[in-house]
């Protein structure tokens, strides 16, 4: 258990958030938050069994692969860089690589079983070749780096 709330909590956090979101902005992006925390606590806990473990990593590489296919798919239509169709793949590619790098990458997999280590190390790769299409797109986002961190330049 996580800030003595129970496992199913992270589901009851989030119903809060919503009914707290047109009330309360600032109150409802916080308990988004405690969700957040909520739920990867209850993911590495689960990252302690194999089965649930291997079903974590099998999620990662979905993600990864998606990530991937998304900037294979901007380099086919070969887009003009800065253009709508650009910004989107890449502002598309950028979303899910934040999931990974930003959440999925707290998880530590105490079991040794999984790949997520490498999956690790590829993520944060590709994240930073989709930073240079970000800023080649001319996103006005804050662009954060593989770990979390504000890039200014």
């Amino acid at each position: 258990m996580c800030c003595g709330l129970s496992m199913e909590d992270w589901k009851n956090l989030i119903d809060q958030a919503m009914q707290k979101e047109t009330a309360d902005l600032i109150a409802a992006h916080a308990t988004y938050g405690q969700a957040v925390r909520v739920a990867l606590s209850e993911a590495q806990m689960l990252l302690g069994d194999l089965e649930a473990a291997q079903i974590i990593e099998s999620i990662y590489g979905a993600l990864v692969a998606y990530s991937q296919q998304v900037m294979l798919r901007m380099k086919a239509e070969d887009p003009e860089v800065g253009g709508v169709d650009h910004a989107f793949r890449a502002g598309q590619a950028y979303g899910v690589s934040c999931v990974l790098n930003h959440l999925i990458d707290q998880l530590t997999d105490v079991v040794g079983a999984t790949a997520l280590g490498a999956l690790d190390d590829f993520s944060d790769t590709l994240h930073d070749e989709i930073i240079i299409q970000s800023r080649a797109a001319g996103l006005t986002v804050e662009l954060l780096d593989a770990k979390g961190d504000i890039l200014y330049e």
